[in-house]
């Protein structure tokens, strides 16, 4: 897994908690792995402002309506290397 820019750690910490519990304990591919931790941070916003003690505005989440993490969170992983 590869990072394009530089994520906040915790977000860091839970996009890769999910992915190797998929990949090891669930035994998912690495596309669905990956792509599972992506959603799982994109749809739970409340982790991360929890957490992060920060208001949703801050984090790109306009309203308690959308309720979906900025891409700038979870689009920066991407799998690297042999695809097989």
């Amino acid at each position: 897994v590869a990072s394009f820019w530089k994520v906040d750690d915790l977000v860091t910490r839970l996009f890769m908690e999910r992915f190797y519990r998929n990949l090891w304990e669930k035994k998912m591919s690495r596309l669905d792995a990956i792509r599972d931790a992506q959603l799982f941070i994109l749809k739970n916003p409340e982790l991360i402002s929890d957490s992060l003690g920060t208001d949703r505005n801050s984090l790109g989440i306009p309203n308690q309506k959308s309720r979906r993490m900025s891409p700038y969170y979870w689009a920066a992983f991407q799998l690297s290397g042999d695809w097989r």
